[in-house]
């Protein structure tokens, strides 16, 4: 028994939609001022580690990488579903070490909700909309 996927975008998926584009806007902008804050404390010849600019970059291309999934959503693409699940996947997972390293931080326990929340919108029935 195949069952049907509904024509028009499921309550539930149009809200996941909206967080996608929440969290885009979110990493774009601490991308952003994380290449300020390197590029303020170069200026003024502080100490900056060495990962922060590549972290700071990694932010703006999953920002990018979040406003494509959003904008494309709409066509139903099965690759759209999958790329926003795996990086709301290493979402959890990068809360949930953040979580254990500083001791339970709150706005670790907030991204790991924010990432399941995004992940049940694109699961059951978000899910069957996505296929065609």
């Amino acid at each position: 028994m195949v069952t049907e996927a509904p024509a028009r975008m499921p309550l539930k998926v149009k809200i996941a939609v909206v967080t996608v584009w929440i969290q885009a806007v979110l990493n774009g902008l601490g991308g952003f001022f994380i290449l300020v804050e390197v590029n303020d404390r170069l200026d003024h010849n502080q100490e900056v580690d060495g990962l922060m600019r590549p972290l700071a970059y990694a932010s703006i291309i999953l920002a990018l990488v979040l406003v494509t999934c959003a904008v494309l959503a709409r066509k139903r693409y099965g690759w759209v579903r999958n790329t926003v699940l795996v990086i709301e996947a290493f979402a959890v997972l990068s809360g949930l070490i953040g979580l254990a390293a500083s001791g339970g931080a709150p706005s670790f326990a907030a991204g790991i909700a924010f990432a399941i929340a995004i992940a049940s919108g694109f699961t059951g029935e978000g899910g069957k909309w996505f296929d065609r």
